[in-house]
């Protein structure tokens, strides 16, 4: 058990396939917009953004290493540049995390319409319930969850591959259907590596978990790597696979595009087989995303940047206050998201990733300079360089989603941030009119002993 009360329960297998399952989950639902941003090149897209990801995967690696503290980001942050400046990158993280809850519970009530078709209005009362089901079993031991989805998340794994091997293997698979590569040129590929992040944000759960993690510290970056690789080898399966059958404009107007592919070939057994698979990664992802936002709010606690009451654990050793407020987060992006749900998401999470990323990398940089004597198990070799390529990235991200959000979109983050505003403003009043209760906390270890 960590000094905090959190159990360390979690194994490599589990920490990959919570994180690669907060990557993968739904790519049959959401694949439908990478073919309307690139068209079959949506694989070469996904090829430079993973790389491109594995910039931050080497950055993650050190700072969870050195600080394997609920709250990552938010830690190293605050201990970088401040605690304000680490409030705000908290509020930006929930928001990774409760936007990708939703996104779930939409791919999961999509799935389920290929089974029995239902209204917009409908997929929101069934993704409303699946968030209240989530939300009861997210108060329970997480050993339980992490085996759970331990065992779906490599099936589906399994499940994925095979299908994309069918398609490619199918009579019907040309080459000549993959052409053109990209329907919209360079503006559509650039467009996709920027968007495209939201599809590989899972890797940063890892540092929420790593107070729950049994692994050696040195050995964190492999969770990282094997995740990030293991997603885009879905990935480019399945974009290929589906690309080489059907045209671009077919795929951008379906509901859920494996299973009707495997239709379209005469494959009715395998459809109903991904979409099982499917519904599998999905709660794998839904289990990743609601543990990582209830740690991030839980570490945020334990630095005084919100009420102390979010810290508390029940008897199962979770906390259950935190996953009152992420319950609440989460249907606020489901109940407000527009039929174009899928744009929707994908420009606000590149926002949010964006400005974390790079506070990140900041981070990075400053803390070698200024804790040089903090224990680094895991250390990036030539640092500069991979610095500029994360910087650089993250730049790319921000003017992508920026370009990509329209007024409801803008809407919606306005009021997201508005309410945090609020939350600041309420401690920070707190902290002048009680210090004693409400001091200004920084998680280190000068002060907080890693296990």
């Amino acid at each position: 058990m960590s000094n905090n009360g959190l159990k360390k329960e979690l194994g490599f297998s589990q920490i990959v396939a919570m994180a690669a399952g907060g990557m993968i989950g739904g790519w049959m639902v959401e694949i439908k917009l990478w073919f309307d941003l690139s068209g079959p090149g949506s694989a070469i897209s996904l090829i430079t953004c993973a790389i491109l990801v594995l910039s931050l995967c080497f950055i993650y690696g050190e700072m969870t290493a050195m600080l394997p503290y609920a709250g990552g980001e938010n830690v190293w942050i605050s201990n970088s540049v401040n605690w304000d400046i680490g409030w705000f990158s908290f509020w930006f993280v929930m928001l990774l995390y409760v936007m990708g809850v939703p996104t779930v519970t939409y791919g999961i009530a999509t799935m389920l319409s290929y089974l029995y078709p239902i209204t917009f209005i409908q997929t929101k009362i069934v993704a409303a319930i699946i968030l209240i089901i989530w939300y009861i079993l997210s108060n329970f031991e997480i050993k339980v969850l992490a085996k759970l989805q331990n065992l779906l998340f490599w099936i589906m794994l399994v499940c994925s591959i095979f299908a994309s091997i069918t398609f490619l293997t199918s009579h019907n698979w040309s080459l000549d259907t993959l052409l053109p590569l990209f329907p919209k040129g360079v503006e559509g590929y650039s467009a996709a590596v920027g968007l495209l992040i939201m599809k590989f944000i899972g890797f940063d759960l890892i540092p929420q978990l790593s107070e729950e993690s049994n692994m050696p510290r040195n050995k964190l970056i492999l969770a990282f790597i094997a995740s990030l690789g293991v997603t885009l080898l879905v990935y480019v399966l399945a974009v290929i696979g589906i690309g080489g059958i059907v045209s671009s404009e077919w795929v951008t107007q379906v509901d859920v595009v494996d299973p009707r592919v495997a239709d379209l070939i005469g494959k009715h057994w395998l459809a109903l087989i991904i979409v099982i698979a499917g519904l599998g990664a999905c709660i794998t992802t839904l289990s990743g995303f609601y543990l990582a936002a209830s740690r991030t709010l839980f570490g945020a606690a334990r630095q005084y940047q919100v009420p102390q009451w979010f810290g508390k654990l029940n008897k199962h050793g979770q906390p259950s206050n935190a996953n009152i407020l992420v319950f609440f987060a989460c249907a606020y992006f489901t109940i407000f998201a527009p039929e174009t749900w899928l744009n929707y998401i994908y420009a606000i999470y590149g926002i949010a990733a964006g400005v974390v990323y790079f506070l990140v990398v900041v981070s990075f940089v400053r803390l070698r300079k200024l804790h040089p004597e903090w224990e680094r198990p895991f250390k990036v070799k030539n640092d500069k360089f991979v610095a500029v390529v994360a910087t650089f990235f993250c730049i790319w991200v921000l003017v992508s989603a920026v370009l990509a959000m329209d007024k409801g979109s803008w809407i919606t983050l306005v009021g997201y941030f508005a309410a945090g505003l609020l939350l600041w403003l309420l401690v920070k009043s707190k902290q002048k009119s009680d210090p004693e209760n409400w001091p200004i906390e920084i998680v280190n270890p000068d002060n907080t002993p890693i296990d």
